[in-house]
């Protein structure tokens, strides 16, 4: 690939995520993790589980991943949809807990019944493994500290850290000790983890555990199976199509692509657009006022992407803000070749030319990267062929289960070998380093 090429155009192939999975040789069968000693079952507690957006996606899918490797593994949730109590899903047992009493739709009701349900349910798990750094995990860690269990707390992106730092509201100021008392913080990327060693968290207590993918679903199509599910989701057959799958909400970056299609000097490439949000409207005006709306499939939202990764050709990825995007991990695991912006995690994940990055909001760099994979197979190719293989050797769950396995044995021996009375001094932060996520997106999920 030309290396001073793509350096001029704005793009570039970061090495070295550190993450420090497992070898092929010590993970080279999915018995064997089963079959080990000190294997631990988690307890994945997961805010809004039924919300099934990415960590919720991602927190079903390991506990999966585990069972499927004969570890047992459950889910519990909160329930304000009131949906069934308890429900096994592809082995997988989902508890959803209501506030105790269930007319106490509060902090005090919901602690009630979490503590009530893990202190019934102690012999069931080893180790806690809270998803999103929210008041629900921060409210779990004194609970895991009653039941003598190793609490982990999985954080999505740097914005999350700074808001619990920052924020002053009275709740904040309420969980943001508990939650700073957690064992171990499982960082998605180098991002989160330089944001929280920025807090003074010591980096002995911060684990790298990227998102995990299912490489045998999301397997390459051939070139024959590309041509049917096309032709089955009503795509142009001879385009070179791009696929964007996420939230139509301003930080995705949605309209830099839109702005990108009129610079391509080929007019034989087609844009889908998987997914529905706040600025869809604005988006699909946006492409008429571009003159690009017969280029562009706006496909809604659909549960199951791998139809569309089968049909298109390559995968972009514009967003201003991410953690460790599951869509980027789908797309390059079904072998597509992929644009990203150089932020967060995309950065640990297109390396050693797996993936085209690109600054963000950079509509030059990205026509740029889509010009050289709508006009050349070749390298098309090329980058397909890198992408699957790096997810493979890094990203696919015998990897990331193999991985969580080694921290949860760190933290349940550091659980053992520290006194209860030991503390964590955070340093404080009058203003943030950076400009706040709200500014990009307006509407942010609730800190539950």
């Amino acid at each position: 690939m030309d290396e001073a090429s793509s350096k001029r155009d704005g793009i570039h192939s970061d090495a070295g995520t550190g993450y420090g999975l497992p070898d092929d040789e010590s993970r080279s069968n999915a018995t064997s993790l089963a079959e080990s000693t000190t294997v631990l079952r988690p307890c994945m507690i997961v805010p809004d589980f039924d919300r099934t957006g990415g960590y919720e996606r991602q927190a079903f899918f390991l506990a999966r991943a585990h069972v499927r490797r004969g570890i047992p593994a459950m889910l519990v949730t909160n329930n304000p949809w009131h949906n069934p109590p308890r429900e096994v899903r592809d082995g997988v047992t989902i508890h959803r807990l209501d506030p105790t009493p269930r007319h106490r739709s509060n902090w005090v009701g919901l602690y009630r019944s979490f503590l009530r349900f893990l202190s019934s349910h102690r012999n069931d798990f080893d180790v806690l493994h809270a998803h999103a750094f929210t008041f629900l995990s921060a409210s779990c860690v004194p609970i895991a500290r009653i039941l003598k269990k190793p609490i982990l707390v999985k954080v999505a992106t740097e914005q999350d850290i700074r808001e619990f730092r920052t924020r002053k509201e009275f709740s904040f100021r309420v969980f943001r000790p508990m939650l700073w008392r957690a064992d171990r913080f499982l960082s998605l990327s180098r991002a989160i983890r330089d944001e929280f060693v920025s807090c003074g968290v010591d980096e002995s207590r911060i684990a790298l555990v990227p998102n995990g993918v299912d490489s045998e679903h999301f397997a390459p199509a051939t070139d024959q199976e590309r041509l049917e599910a096309r032709t089955a989701l009503g795509l142009p057959r001879d385009a070179v199509t791009f696929l964007f799958t996420g939230r139509l909400v301003q930080r995705k970056g949605v309209d830099v692509l839109l702005e990108a299609l009129p610079s391509l000097s080929t007019s034989d490439v087609h844009v889908v657009v998987l997914g529905d949000g706040d600025e869809r409207q604005a988006l699909e005006a946006q492409a008429r006022a571009l003159g690009v709306a017969e280029r562009v499939t706006f496909a809604g939202e659909d549960p199951e992407v791998r139809p569309w990764l089968r049909a298109c050709d390559a995968f972009v990825f514009p967003s201003r803000l991410e953690g460790l995007p599951n869509a980027l991990l789908e797309a390059m695991s079904a072998g597509l070749p992929v644009i990203a912006t150089r932020i967060g995690g995309c950065l640990d994940v297109c390396e050693d030319g797996s993936g085209i990055l690109v600054p963000p909001d950079d509509v030059a760099a990205l026509a740029t990267a889509m010009q050289r994979f709508a006009t050349c197979p070749e390298t098309r190719r090329t980058y397909a062929e890198a992408a699957r293989h790096r997810i493979e050797t890094t990203f696919s769950f015998d990897r990331i289960v193999g991985r969580l396995q080694d921290v949860y044995r760190a933290a349940l021996a550091l659980r053992r070998a520290i006194p209860e009375s030991s503390s964590v001094h955070v340093r404080p932060l009058s203003t943030p380093r950076h400009a706040s996520a709200d500014t990009i997106d307006a509407k942010r999920r609730s800190p539950l």
